[in-house]
């Protein structure tokens, strides 16, 4: 199994990418600097930030801090959370010996800034009448549930006793911060260190609140000389927190989110998704990882940087990945039998399959760990003779290229009687037509990626009862669940565009949409078709992709269908522009929905122009 966990091997081959950060970070006149390393979920964001970490480690003058943002997604305030944190690494680290004193100030004034926010939250009075040395009962003014919120005025009132008396008396909240960033900077510049990198994880992960929290941190309280922050996060939702937080003006062309996110970070750096190329490496590889120990691997992964393998145009091949490996003389666990033929099969459906995977390497892990997982039940369940890996492997591409496919071709194979009649027709129709002579029936099994999958090994799957291996995957017969963040970035920015879309942008949209991979077409499609048949899309949108897309014609037709939406005569012009393109496909429709009382006799012959 491949956990999702980040990797201190490189085998995304993100080394150069840590290689200019640490560099970019060793460099003190860039410092203050806040980095953002920005990708997708499941996009190796984690791993790379262990790559930094290493390229760091050996730097005598360079104190480099991990923190997981995440950690502080259950504290009232996200920003002292994450100030009393990377201070706490600091009192442990051995350069910051000399400076404890300093530190233990610092978190004084924390203690301070708690009092503030315990102030905004509880009563300003209360915390007035603490901090004058005259304390109201406590338990007369605050509800029992804010016990926690109790002590830490207690605390702040106690450093205000011990003659700390800028918050009430001298000390503005933006004093407050200019003070706090004077004393840290300092204590960074008496420590002697060249640097403090401070590596910030999983911010994506985080509410809307905490982000701006903690990028507020960052910027008011931390970012001063002597640091530099690294924030690993899917800037998608980073602008969605911002947007949130902060909406745009009423009648401005200034977009908040991206000048807000300029402001916080200096140096944005993307990592791009994978290529079908990179994937179909990354899948070979986490095979060949299974099969031996962390030291070997990491001497593999070396031997094919040296080799240049990653940069040329073609995959590594599976012989290359073995000669490498009798070259290095690497030891196979628990055998090399057992690697060469999991590595066989996966090796034959890896370039299908990485066209679906959207340049995901968590994606990547998911596939091969539903294939390990499928195989062991197989093994569970029958004999070794009775299931053919290569056949499982290849269905379960099916499925992850398209859903729909493989609950028809289910439903063929229940058919069956000496081979799989229907399956085997429309096989010999699209591996034998062009795109014109196609039947219709049959226009989704020749996309380029399908008609790619029909022809992989084994071929031919028409002569073989399939019932063992739909039983093995049965779970995938039950529902189709969808999931938007494995779509690429393009597919979700025509979704984004067509959730916003009004009559005068729509023809745009859909131009932008015909672009597309039929891969990201499909994908979309995913998302829309039960959105029409929840009548939660417009009748202007809805037709612009009936006529645009002729190969889903039939699908949103039946999605309308099925919508037991009530046609008003508003929507009666968009599907008289349908009923125009293709009457013949449209018109059962009609008829159906004007016998079901949701289309009346007056706009059906407005529709159809048999009455004027």
């Amino acid at each position: 199994m491949w956990l999702d966990n980040a990797s201190d091997i490189d085998i995304l081959f993100y080394g150069p990418y840590a290689k200019l950060i640490a560099n970019i970070a060793k460099d003190e006149s860039n410092n203050p600097l806040t980095i953002g390393v920005f990708g997708l979920w499941g996009a190796g964001k984690s791993t790379l930030l262990n790559l930094i970490n290493q390229q760091l480690d050996d730097e005598q003058k360079i104190i480099c801090v991990k923190i997981n943002a995440w950690m502080f997604e259950g504290y009232e305030d996200a920003k002292t959370a994450l100030m009393e944190t990377l201070l706490k690494e600091l009192y442990e680290a051995k350069p910051f010996e000399q400076v404890k004193d300093k530190i233990k100030k610092l978190f004084d004034r924390i203690d301070l800034f708690k009092l503030a926010t315990s102030a905004i939250s509880v009563g300003a009075s209360v915390v007035a009448s603490a901090a004058m040395g005259n304390p109201l009962p406590i338990a007369m003014v605050i509800p029992q549930n804010v016990g926690e919120i109790a002590n830490t005025i207690k605390n702040g009132a106690e450093k205000v006793q011990e003659g700390k008396h800028e918050y009430v008396k001298h000390e503005t909240t933006v004093d407050g911060v200019r003070k706090f960033r004077k004393d840290f900077e300092q204590m960074l510049n008496d420590a002697h260190v060249d640097n403090v990198v401070v590596i910030v994880d999983d911010l994506d992960r985080c509410t809307p609140e905490r982000i701006i929290d903690t990028l507020e941190a960052i910027k008011l309280f931390l970012s001063v000389k002597h640091t530099t922050f690294i924030i690993a996060a899917d800037e998608n939702v980073i602008q969605y927190a911002i947007k949130k937080e902060y909406p745009n003006i009423d009648g401005s062309s200034v977009e908040l989110s991206t000048e807000y996110t300029e402001k916080i970070i200096q140096l944005p750096i993307y990592i791009p998704e994978l290529s079908s190329k990179d994937i179909e490496n990354y899948l070979i590889l986490l095979v060949t990882q299974d099969y031996l120990s962390a030291s070997d691997f990491q001497c593999l992964i070396e031997k094919i940087y040296e080799k240049k393998y990653i940069i040329r145009d073609t995959h590594i091949d599976l012989t290359e990945i073995q000669s490498l490996i009798s070259e290095l003389d690497l030891t196979f666990n628990p055998s090399e039998e057992y690697f060469k033929t999991d590595a066989a099969i996966i090796d034959s459906v890896r370039d299908i399959v990485s066209t679906t995977l959207k340049g995901n390497p968590r994606q990547a892990k998911r596939f091969l760990n539903t294939f390990v997982t499928k195989k062991s039940l197989a093994q569970m369940y029958y004999d070794d003779k009775e299931i053919d890996m290569r056949i499982l492997a290849k269905l379960l591409v099916l499925q992850k290229l398209d859903s729909d496919l493989f609950n028809q071709l289910n439903e063929w194979n229940k058919e069956f009687t000496i081979c799989n009649d229907k399956f085997k027709a429309m096989y010999e129709a699209v591996l034998s037509g062009t795109s014109d002579t196609i039947d219709v029936d049959y226009t989704k099994w020749a996309l380029p990626s399908i008609r790619k999958w029909l022809e992989c090994e084994p071929r031919e799957l028409f002569n073989q009862r399939l019932d063992k291996y739909f039983y093995l995957t049965r779970e995938n017969l039950k529902k189709n669940i969808i999931d938007p963040q494995n779509f690429t970035s393009q597919a979700r920015q025509i979704l984004e565009k067509l959730g916003l879309a009004v009559r005068g942008t729509i023809a745009g949209i859909i131009n932008d949409m015909k672009k597309l991979s039929p891969s990201d077409i499909n994908d979309i499609f995913s998302v829309l078709l039960p959105r029409i048949e929840k009548a939660q899309l417009e009748y202007f949108i809805i037709k612009e992709l009936f006529i645009g897309f002729p190969p889903y014609s039939d699908k949103i037709l039946d999605s309308i269908e099925k919508s037991k939406q009530t046609i008003k005569p508003a929507d009666s012009v968009y599907l008289t522009e349908m009923y125009k393109t293709n009457s013949e496909i449209v018109l059962p429709m009609l008829d159906k929905m004007k016998d079901s009382s949701r289309l009346s006799q007056k706009l059906y012959d407005r529709i159809t122009g048999r009455k004027k």
